[in-house]
C-alpha cells in the first residue's frame, strides 16, 4: 500500500506554578512526544474512512529540554528555544503559550516560576485502501480484511493466514517485508 500523503499536527500545553523557595531562578522544561497514526483512505473519493491507530513514532524519539530563564518576554523566550530547538516555528508556536501563562494573576511575579510544556507532535499517515486482495485477487467486500503491520498491506484474513501459517512463508506476500 502506498502513502498518499502525511501531515504534521501540533498541541502544545503549558503550565506554570511558584518555584520552589529554594531556588533563585525560574526554569522552563519542554517534554516533547511524537506519534505516527495511520488512516486509510478511499481511492476514489479520497475520504478517511478508518483510523488503524496511533502509534509512537519510529523516526523521531521523543525529548527533555530544561532551561534557565532570565525573564519572560517574548522575544528573550523566542530566542533562547530557537537557540536549542533549531525550529523557527516550533519555537515561535511554544513562546506564545509559555508567555500568557507566565503572566497569569494569580502567581507572584516577584518569584521564579517553573513552567513545564507538553508538545504533543502527531503525524498523520494517509494510505489508499486496496480494491483486492493480492492472493486471491477477490474484493475486499466478501471476507474480512488484514492488514500487516510491518508494511500496510491489505489482504483477506483467511488468506494471509494460509500464506503465512500453512505455507511457512515469513514475509508480506507483495514486498516480503519480514512479519513480526
Amino acid at each position: 500500500m502506498d502513502s498518499k500523503s502525511s501531515e504534521r499536527f501540533l498541541n502544545i500545553h503549558a503550565t506554570a506554578r511558584v518555584q520552589s523557595s529554594s531556588s533563585y531562578s525560574s526554569e522552563v522544561v519542554i517534554f516533547q512526544n511524537y506519534h505516527e497514526e495511520i488512516l486509510l483512505q478511499d481511492k476514489r473519493s479520497g475520504s478517511v474512512f478508518e483510523s488503524l491507530g496511533s502509534y509512537p513514532d519510529h523516526l523521531l524519539e521523543g525529548s527533555t529540554l530544561s532551561l534557565d530563564v532570565d525573564n519572560f518576554t517574548p522575544a528573550y523566550i523566542f530566542r533562547r528555544l530557537a537557540k536549542e530547538l533549531n525550529d523557527y516555528d516550533l519555537s515561535w508556536d511554544i513562546t506564545r503559550r509559555i508567555f500568557p501563562e507566565s503572566q497569569r494573576r494569580d502567581l507572584p511575579q516577584d518569584k521564579p516560576l517553573f513552567i513545564t510544556v507538553l508538545v504533543e507532535s502527531t503525524r498523520k499517515l494517509y494510505f489508499q485502501r486496496e480494491e483486492m486482495c493480492a492472493i486471491c485477487l477477490d474484493d475486499f467486500e466478501s471476507k474480512p480484511v488484514c492488514i500487516l503491520p510491518c508494511c500496510f498491506h491489505q489482504f483477506h484474513r483467511e488468506c494471509i493466514c494460509e500464506w503465512i501459517d500453512r505455507r511457512g512463508h515469513d514475509s508480506c506476500p507483495l514486498c516480503r517485508h519480514p512479519v513480526q
